[in-house]
Order: structure tokens, then C-alpha cells, then sequence
């Protein structure tokens, strides 16, 4: 039989491998900073768990004692649980997405990393070990995250907000703002004056990366959490230190105050980060659309305001109560940006209660703990640690990052607290009657969940991996590259996503949405062979028939399947599947392109230009709502409609846009055909295909001078064109262009 002490170093070696896992980014995966971060840990857990069972069933010291915060944290569990039972879409809240790789299945895992963690780990050096890891882990994200602001990395995310591994400014700097509070707790213990310097050139340092990377809660929930810090440790410090904590108090207090004076200072205008502290105002954007967000979290709350709508169901809400200002968001939701709304929609008030009753647990053993005089320091740290968190959580979601480590500060406050005073195990017997589990009914037990462990780490990890992989996959064959080293084949694209859907995982409706937007780029791109678009959108309209049927709720794939039938040629399932899709979300715009779009290319030009009306009128300075409108009126033989709408909203009747050449051709007007590519090449006068297109609009009107101006013009700019474009010339000063 294993050696308990054997066992018990296997877990902890496994849960030391946790803090390290954020530096993974798997490329291969789809959502690499996400996916493979978060398999691995599920791996890691459910190995582990086959190990923990076997400890605590031998020896009830490794059993979770009884605390406020383990009796917090099974509560939410066990609500989080009831409301997947009772969700829109249990599948959907149980097993999540590639996306956010969360669900119940995601947070079990959290809970039993916390038991384990909690559980497992008796002494201070367990801890050091675990935060100091977890710090060491810290500084080589800084470290790169250093190499990108030097522009030695790319950043992911696409703009200048510094991500490191996690492809994430805001993620990134919730993960930093734990660390620095970490960093501070070893400072406070720390003996060595060199280890002191060490640590306080860190903090600095990792300040400094929070600040680059220009997230506005994560820097908010820094400063509050040091007022609490300076105020808590002043209360019970004296001296120096007592000193100290004021001066962090009233320096955290100052500096917001500082900032509003000179908020407006060239200083911080010609700051890129100081300008985005400097724009929170209740007139943003930004600022704007979450409230509009949160309102529609709480309409949807009320709705059902007992266990909520389940996990991941946020986006069937969001459509539902949609509203049309938010045309200038991202399109899909699945989040509120706010962790507590994102409880309350999710699990209802009594999920909600739940989850801030951890924070309440966690506060209250640290009060009493203040009380019984213990470390002040210990207390403030941790202290202003959790009002960090609970202030960012304000602004943004939970996720992988930030749940291993306040679960983590969790499990450490629970040890902390029953090791202080003595705690004994969960259980209906007194303290001197728990015993061992006798070693044949434990053989059993552990040989039971060691095979469920087998199941799950094939069924729930292995395979959906390889799901995940098949969409990258897909990506290389069905896309060109961009030196032209691979070649494209459709055939082995579709046959990539046909396995990755025959896996039958969590992941089967992303890799059904990608293979939508796969096909859908395919037949818009001219040099696909037409056999090649039909495969692609037979298969992709098979199977997002599928995923309607399967998650009746799923407003996306709605969207998808109706332009998807719009493709087939199929305009009534297209026109039905929109309407479906608006009698769900009857403020979504999308929705209504897709339905005028419908209509019309079923002869239905009224009910097409009356649809684009409604999308107009819901939000009228929506630029899309407005071509979309102007565009169909054009089509539609109203081009005084049209031109009215582009004078009203942009100054012009005739606007650069590609979508009026083809709605000036279609009703034969090529004067005013030609004013949209004079207009369009003035903006983009090296491009080729837009002076030739203008060339042909000339020639088309007789004005073969300009035409053939156009065509020379064109050769300069392109060289390559010379053969074409004489050729072209030729035939235009022979009378030939048309025939």
C-alpha cells in the first residue's frame, strides 16, 4: 500500500504545478489562452483527486475541517449545481464552451482544487512553497509582458494594452494586482534586508506593468485595496510601521483626488494610459454601454430571480432584452462585465448571496482574527487583497486567472483560521470517534474513482483537445496563407471539422459557428470553384440545422442558419429563421439586415425597404442601419429616399462606399455609378480594381478619354497591369469595350 506522507507530497507536487500553468499558451488549440491552460488544470485536478480520495479515506487529518469559508464555498456549489439543473440549457450551464471554459464542470474543478489546497497543505512551508510559485510565475509574465512594451513580442490582443500569456489586458492585470498584494505578505514576513529589497523592487515593477496595460478596474481595485490596507494595519501597528500604513493610506487617497484636478494637463493628454483613466465618465462609451448591459441583466434577473437562468446563458438574455445603443459594442455578450451580475442572471439572488457569502466568510474570519490580535500585517494584506478583487470584479468577469488564485487565498485564510484555533474535521462524530475507512470499502472506493477519472480525463479532456485542434486545423486548409506556402483545400477543411463534430464534446457549437463563418467567407471569395461553395455550404447548413435543434434557444446559430439558407437559395427557411431570430430579439439589428436581406433576394423589395426602415429607426445613427436603408431604397427604384438618408447623416448624397456601385448599376444610373467611384478612388488611389472599375464606368458612358486617363493611371500605379490594361485601352479606342 502507498506511504500516506508519499501520497500526500504527490498532491502537493500536483497543486505546485497550478501556479505555472498561466504561462501556457497553446496555439495548436482553439482559444489558446484559454483552452490548454484550463485542460491541463482539469487533468492535473482529476488525477490528483484519485489520490486525495485515497488520503482522506486513510487518515482523517487530511480531511477539510469545518469553517466559515468551507461552508461558503460548498454552499455555492451546491446552488451553482441546482441552478444548472434548472437552467434555459443544463448542457449549456453544465459542460460551458471552449470560449470561457467554465459551467459547473469548470467551477467543480475549482472546488475540489480548493478542498485539496485546503486540506492537504499543513504547514507554513506548504504555503510558501504554493504563493511563492505562484510569485516566481509572476515575474516571468512581467518579465515578457516587458519584452512586449519593448515591441520584442507581439502583443495579442491587437492594440498597445500590454496581455503577457494571457491575451488579456484585464486579465493580466488582476493576476498582477494578486501578486503585488502576495509580494507584500512575503515583504512583511521576510527577515533578510535582501529578500526586503528583492521584493520591494518586484512590487514596483509589477505596479508598473498594471499600469501599462490601461485597465481601469484592475487599477481602481489596487488603490481601494491599499486604503484598506493602510487603514487595517494602522489600527493594530505602532511605531514604524504604524507610520507607514498611514502614508500608503494617504497616498492611496490622494492620488485619485490628485488626478481629477489634472485630469485635463497636457501631461496627461500626451499619455496614452493617463488618457484612458481620464476618460471614465458616465458620457464614454465604454461606460455607457455597460449600464445599458446591466440593465439588461437585471430585466433579465427578474425574470427568473430565484436560481436564475443558468450558467453561460448570458447571451440568450442579452438578445432577448437587447437594445439597439449598443450597436457600437461587440454584437454577442456572453458576460455582464460584472461578476455580480453575472451571479445574479446566472444562479438568482440565491446563487448571488452565495458567492458573496465567501467574501463575507472570508472578511469575518479575518476581523476575528484581527481581534484575537493576530499578525496585523497578515490581516491587512489579505484584507485589501479581497477589496482589490471585489472592486475590479465590478468592471469585468471572473476566469481562469483570477479563480486559481483567490481560491487559492481562500484555502490558505481556511488553514490559517482552524490551524489557529484547533479546528477538527467535517463530521457527525466527535473528534476521538473518526477513524480510518477500513481497507477493503476503501480499495473499492478509490478503484471506483480512479476508473471515473480514466472516463473523465478521455472523454472530457483528450477528446474535446482534439476537437479543439480540428477547428485550428480547419483554419490552415480552408484560409489562404499569406506567402502562399500552404494550400488551400476545402475538401480537407470540411472533413477537419466533420471529425472534430463526430467527437461529440462541449465544443461541438463553436466548431458548427466557425464552420458557418468559414463558409460564408468561402462563397464571397471569386476564385472558389463553385463545387467547392456548395460542399461547404451543404455540410455548414446541415449541421447548424443540427445545433437549432439541439439548443432550440441558441439566438446565434439562428443568425447563422438564416444566412445560411440566404446562401442555399432557400429565402423562406431564411426569412423565417430572422424572424424566429426577432421575435427573440426584437431590437437586434442583425437580425433585421438578415430579414431584408432575405426578402429581397426573394422579389420582396417592399417588405426588404420597410425591414431596413425598422433597423433605422431603432438606432439612427447606426451607419450600417443607414447604408443598409439608403442601399435597399436605391435597389428598390427610391434613390431620393436613399440620397436623402447619406445627405442627412454624412453631408453627401453620393458616399465612398462599394455597396452603392452595385445598387447605382442595378437600376442602370451610371452618372451617379461613376460619382461613387470617383469618390472611392479619390480615397484609395493605388488600388487597381477600383480605377479599372471606374474606367469601365466611364467607357460604358461614352467618356472614353477619362476611361482610358483611368486605365493609364492604373498602369503607373500597378506595372503588372501594363498587358491588361493596353489591352483594355485597346479595345476602347476600337469601339470594342461591352460587346
Amino acid at each position: 500500500m502507498p506511504n500516506r506522507s508519499s501520497v500526500s507530497w504527490v498532491i502537493k507536487i500536483g497543486l505546485l504545478l497550478v501556479p505555472i500553468l498561466h504561462l501556457i499558451v497553446t496555439k495548436s488549440l482553439y482559444f489558446p489562452f484559454i483552452t490548454g491552460r484550463n485542460f491541463i488544470f482539469r487533468i492535473i485536478i482529476e488525477i490528483l483527486f484519485v489520490f486525495w480520495i485515497w488520503l482522506i479515506l486513510t487518515d482523517p487529518k487530511y480531511r477539510p475541517k469545518a469553517s466559515l469559508i468551507i461552508y461558503a464555498v460548498t454552499a455555492f456549489i451546491l446552488i451553482l449545481f441546482l441552478s444548472t439543473i434548472f437552467s434555459l440549457s443544463p448542457v449549456r450551464s453544465f459542460w460551458s464552451n471552449f470560449e470561457r471554459m467554465e459551467g459547473f464542470w469548470g467551477h467543480w474543478h475549482y472546488f475540489i482544487y480548493f478542498l485539496m489546497l485546503a486540506s492537504v497543505f499543513k504547514e507554513k512551508t506548504d504555503w510558501s512553497r504554493f504563493f511563492g510559485t505562484s510569485l516566481v510565475a509572476s515575474v516571468l509574465m512581467s518579465f515578457y509582458s516587458l519584452l512586449q512594451l519593448a515591441g520584442r513580442l507581439d502583443v495579442h490582443q491587437g492594440d498597445d494594452r500590454i496581455d503577457g500569456t494571457m491575451g488579456n489586458a484585464t486579465y493580466l492585470a488582476i493576476y498582477l494586482v494578486f501578486h503585488i498584494f502576495l509580494a507584500l505578505f512575503f515583504l512583511f514576513k521576510a527577515k533578510n534586508i535582501w529578500l526586503r529589497a528583492g521584493l520591494a523592487l518586484l512590487i514596483l515593477f509589477e505596479l508598473f506593468i498594471v499600469y501599462k496595460t490601461a485597465t481601469r478596474g484592475a487599477m481602481l481595485g489596487f488603490l481601494a485595496g491599499m486604503m484598506v490596507l493602510g487603514a487595517v494595519s494602522s489600527l493594530r501597528s505602532s511605531g514604524l510601521v504604524r507610520k507607514l500604513s498611514l502614508a500608503v493610506l494617504a497616498v492611496a487617497v490622494v492620488i485619485p483626488i490628485l488626478f481629477v484636478f489634472v485630469k485635463d494637463s497636457s501631461f496627461v493628454k500626451n499619455s496614452d494610459v493617463l488618457t484612458r483613466f481620464a476618460g471614465i465618465s458616465f458620457e464614454e462609451t465604454t461606460t455607457q454601454s455597460r449600464f445599458i448591459i446591466w440593465s439588461i441583466a437585471y430585466q433579465a434577473w427578474q425574470e427568473r430571480p430565484v436560481l436564475g437562468w443558468g450558467p453561460e446563458n448570458f447571451v440568450y438574455l442579452f438578445s432577448k432584452y437587447y437594445d439597439a445603443r449598443l450597436w457600437k459594442q461587440e454584437p454577442w455578450f456572453d458576460r455582464a462585465h460584472n461578476v455580480f451580475f453575472d451571479w445574479l442572471t446566472a444562479t438568482g439572488i440565491v446563487g448571488l448571496a452565495a458567492y458573496l457569502s465567501i467574501f463575507a466568510a472570508l472578511f469575518i474570519i479575518l476581523f476575528k482574527l484581527l481581534k484575537q490580535k493576530h499578525p496585523p500585517t497578515l490581516i491587512a494584506v489579505f484584507s485589501g487583497l479581497l477589496v482589490a478583487y471585489f472592486i475590479n470584479n465590478i468592471f469585468v468577469f471572473d476566469n481562469f486567472t483570477s479563480y486559481i488564485i483567490f481560491f487559492a487565498v481562500a484555502a490558505y485564510l481556511h488553514w490559517y483560521w482552524t490551524s489557529a484555533r484547533g479546528a477538527v474535521v467535517i463530521s457527525n462524530s466527535a473528534p476521538n470517534e473518526i477513524k480510518p475507512v477500513p481497507l477493503v470499502p476503501k480499495s473499492i472506493i478509490t478503484g471506483f474513482v480512479f476508473l471515473l477519472v480514466l472516463f473523465s480525463v478521455y472523454s472530457f479532456n483528450v477528446k474535446p483537445i482534439l476537437a479543439s485542434q480540428s477547428i485550428i486545423e480547419a483554419l490552415g486548409l480552408l484560409t489562404y496563407s499569406r506567402d502562399g506556402s500552404r494550400v488551400r483545400d476545402i475538401s480537407l477543411g470540411i472533413k477537419a471539422l466533420a471529425d472534430g463534430v463526430k467527437l461529440n464534446t462541449f465544443g461541438t457549437a463553436e466548431i458548427r459557428e466557425q464552420l458557418a463563418q468559414y463558409s460564408e467567407r468561402v462563397n464571397q471569395d471569386p476564385a472558389t470553384p463553385d463545387d467547392d461553395k456548395e460542399k461547404i455550404s451543404k455540410f455548414a447548413l446541415e449541421q447548424m440545422k443540427l445545433q437549432e435543434e439541439i439548443f432550440p434557444y441558441d439566438v446565434r446559430a439562428k443568425a447563422f442558419l438564416s444566412t445560411l439558407y440566404g446562401t442555399a437559395g432557400d429565402h423562406a427557411n431564411a426569412i423565417l429563421t430572422a424572424q424566429e431570430g426577432l421575435a427573440v430579439s426584437s431590437q437586434r439589428q442583425q437580425f433585421y439586415f438578415i430579414l431584408a436581406e432575405s426578402y429581397f433576394r426573394a422579389g420582396e423589395e417592399g417588405l426588404a425597404l420597410d425591414t431596413a426602415r425598422q433597423a433605422y429607426e431603432l438606432a439612427p445613427d447606426y451607419p450600417d442601419a443607414i447604408h443598409n436603408y439608403a442601399m435597399l431604397a436605391i435597389f428598390s427604384g427610391r434613390p431620393e429616399l436613399g440620397e436623402g438618408l447619406l445627405k442627412k447623416h454624412f453631408g453627401s448624397e453620393i458616399v465612398p462606399e462599394l455597396k452603392y456601385v452595385n445598387a447605382y448599376a442595378a437600376i442602370g444610373d451610371f452618372k451617379k455609378l461613376i460619382l461613387v467611384w470617383e469618390k472611392i478612388v479619390a480615397q484609395n488611389p493605388a488600388n487597381l480594381q477600383y480605377r479599372v472599375g471606374l474606367a469601365s464606368a466611364y467607357a460604358r458612358l461614352g467618356q472614353n478619354q477619362k476611361a482610358i486617363a483611368e486605365l493609364e493611371k492604373a498602369i503607373e500605379f500597378t506595372p503588372q497591369f501594363k498587358a491588361q490594361g493596353e489591352a483594355f485601352i485597346k479595345q476602347i479606342q476600337e469601339g470594342r469595350f461591352g460587346r
